[in-house]
């Protein structure tokens, strides 16, 4: 802000020196009367700001949305109530935008004027390259003179919270998953609520029946008792595992390895929650991180507001991590493993939850394609892993700049 200012007094100073002189060499009034001029713009300039300054009250207010996905343009209205006692011209705001790029999250917005008792807005975008969560914020006034040549400076601490969502990719042909069938309980749950039972329907008491099975709506309108059924639900449930090591971390910003997993897993959480899977997360991002098994939106944002703030702090190898959680996946589902290349020799550990009829479905990100002077690879069956033909394995390999909605 001091550099907006530097020409301004530069000019005014040159302006006085040779006035002054000129006052002082010459008997011509003009150049004296034009020096008191120079002299009294500036004192009466710089009272009324203080006057205007000292007597200010504004309420300030900073409307987002509060999530978005990378790569998304954010829009900002920021709200301004003067509640002065005079009315308020020339403030620039200044607004932290953490979520931009580094060059850019210094944003100034003009206001000419706000009269007394008003209301304005100003509207701006920011546009938010790289997910994680942000505070944007805090917002600085810069109150100016009629002239230009003086200013205060006030911060307001005002933040809004931001999620930058990873981009997703759209999923239309993934691996089929292992069907389960859930145990019938004899209790009345639907599919709504993300349980796994189903009621069927009602049908006549008969002698033995439980009281509880009792459907005492339906007796009433029948006039006569009946109970509820219930049936079998076939439903699926997978698990996503996934370990972001620091020092498997290859490439750089969006284009590593990491990056590459958080947008994959993204993705496939957000197809499965879709299609009413039962998703479970394990992962270690620095510390374990386990999120249990449910459905529905709720559950896909708690997921991805996990995947916004993840970073590959990990220094435990996936088959710790593996090691640590294979007792506890269940029978008749899919794990889903996103790893690289490198880790292809724990394949066998994993291979043994065969015997409980879980399904694994790797996804491999080729790490040496992501190195700086990677020249791709000829071959991605010199990649591949050969097993019994017995095992339910379908592997996916994926390599740096590949189109990942070409893969699934």
């Amino acid at each position: 802000m001091y550099k907006k200012f530097l020409g301004k007094w530069v000019i005014f100073a040159i302006l006085f020196v040779f006035s002054l002189f000129m006052s002082l060499k010459t008997s011509f009034v003009s150049f004296r009367f034009f020096f008191w001029v120079l002299v009294s713009m500036p004192l009466v300039s710089f009272i009324w700001l203080t006057l205007a300054y000292s007597g200010k009250r504004i309420h300030l207010e900073r409307k987002i949305i509060h999530k978005v996905e990378e790569d998304d343009s954010l829009e900002i209205v920021l709200e301004i109530r003067n509640k002065s006692l005079l009315p308020i011209f020339d403030v620039v705001f200044e607004d932290h935008l953490s979520c931009t790029y580094p060059r850019e999250r210094q944003r100034f917005i003009m206001l000419d004027s706000l009269r007394l008792g008003s209301m304005d807005k100003l509207t701006y975008r920011c546009f938010c390259p790289q997910r994680g969560r942000y505070d944007i914020g805090p917002l600085i006034a810069y109150f100016f003179d009629p002239l230009g040549l003086f200013y205060f400076k006030e911060t307001y601490p005002v933040y809004s919270e931001l999620y930058v969502y990873p981009r997703t990719f759209t999923i239309r042909n993934f691996p089929v998953l292992n069907k389960g069938t859930s145990p019938w309980l004899g209790l009345e749950t639907s599919r709504i609520s993300g349980d796994d039972d189903e009621f069927y329907g009602v049908r006549e008491y008969k002698r033995g029946d439980q009281l509880k099975k009792i459907h005492w709506m339906a007796s009433a309108r029948k006039n006569q008792l009946v109970v509820k059924e219930f049936q079998r639900q076939s439903f699926f449930r997978a698990t996503i595992m996934f370990n972001l090591e620091k020092e498997d971390n290859f490439g750089e910003g969006k284009e590593s390895v990491a990056e590459y997993t958080i947008k994959i897993v993204a993705s496939i959480a957000k197809y499965l929650i879709n299609i009413g899977v039962s998703l479970e997360i394990i992962s270690h991002v620095g510390e374990v991180v386990h999120i249990p098994f449910n459905k529905g939106a709720d559950h896909l944002e708690d997921i991805f507001r996990f995947l916004t703030i993840a970073q590959p702090e990990s220094r435990v190898t996936l088959l710790e991590l593996f090691e640590t959680f294979h007792r506890d996946i269940l029978e008749d589902t899919s794990l889903i493993v996103v790893m690289t290349d490198k880790n292809k020799a724990y394949l066998p550990a994993m291979l043994s939850l065969g015997i409980r009829n879980v399904s694994l479905i790797p996804i491999f990100l080729i790490a040496s394609t992501f190195l700086k002077d990677s020249r791709g690879i000829e071959n991605i069956k010199d990649y591949s892993v050969d097993v019994s033909g017995k095992i339910k394995f379908n592997p996916i390999y994926i390599t740096h700049q590949d189109n990942l909605e070409e893969k699934f």
